[in-house]
């Protein structure tokens, strides 16, 4: 045998060989190469509103007090909010917090656990919040809250005000309808002509860009909207996820994410 032959045969046995060793490096490089490439063509909506739903079953399955049940919901939101504004382009991220009918059904200990819970979201995302400059708004209507919650969330919404496009949304004691009524009184005592844009002005999120995409839990159980936000989602992509709110991770984020850029072909708005 030639030595060249020799070397050749040599050289492929030591590929060979090198490659048995690192098969998992090669497959996982090859995995990320395809991850970052679909991350720089893919596009991110500008808004995204998301309805956590689902804890109450989810602790029920698992045995779990039903502190723990809204504690576990808690943390997964504050999950999502932080990868949203650390790893993502995405503007606005709105969180559905007590909608005015839980006010009015929840028992005394519920509601005054979930406050606190909510006096909590700053504190939780304070360092990535003030890094990011992410501002931080209410969606509410504010005349059926304790006085110490208003002025806590108050001072928060000013404390955390920043020249910069990236905010948290919490609605809290927030309907849909309930917010178009409270716009149209507002309007209607302006004495304002009645159109669209004079209406917008004095809704909750008038300021904030329309959702692209609305999130919701609890598996296939609630595929509705529960009047969430209805003058702002006309055109929005309608995510249910299968999962309950606790096991909807930052990888299950991704996936709705990749769904709805799945959907911009077909999507015709205006033409």
């Amino acid at each position: 045998m030639s030595r060249a032959l020799q070397s050749r045969k040599s050289d492929f046995f030591s590929f060979w060989k090198f490659f048995k060793i690192n098969w998992k490096w090669w497959g996982i490089s090859v995995y990320y190469f395809q991850f970052y490439l679909f991350i720089l063509i893919m596009q991110y909506p500008k808004h995204i509103a998301f309805i956590p739903d689902g804890n109450r079953t989810w602790a029920k399955e698992k045995w779990l007090s039903q502190m723990e049940w809204h504690y576990a919901g808690f943390q997964r939101a504050i999950e999502l909010a932080t990868y949203i504004f650390e790893n993502t382009p995405i503007e606005v991220f709105t969180l559905r917090g007590l909608s005015t009918e839980n006010l009015k059904k929840r028992s005394e200990s519920e509601l005054h656990y979930l406050f606190q819970l909510y006096e909590k979201i700053t504190e939780d995302l304070y360092e990535m919040m003030r890094i990011q400059q992410v501002n931080f708004r209410v969606a509410w209507d504010i005349s059926k809250l304790p006085d110490d919650l208003r002025n806590f969330l108050e001072q928060k919404q000013q404390e955390f005000s920043f020249p910069s496009q990236k905010t948290f949304v919490l609605a809290l004691n927030y309907g849909g309808q309930d917010e178009i009524l409270r716009g149209m009184q507002k309007l209607t005592l302006s004495g304002e002509d009645i159109t669209k844009e004079n209406l917008e002005k004095y809704l909750d999120f008038w300021w904030l860009p329309t959702v692209d995409l609305v999130i919701r839990t609890k598996q296939k159980l609630a595929q509705r909207l529960s009047g969430f936000m209805l003058w702002w989602i006309g055109y929005a992509e309608l995510y249910f996820t299968d999962l309950y709110c606790p096991d909807f991770s930052v990888s299950e984020l991704e996936k709705a994410i990749a769904w709805w850029n799945s959907t911009l072909e077909s999507q015709n708005f205006w033409k």
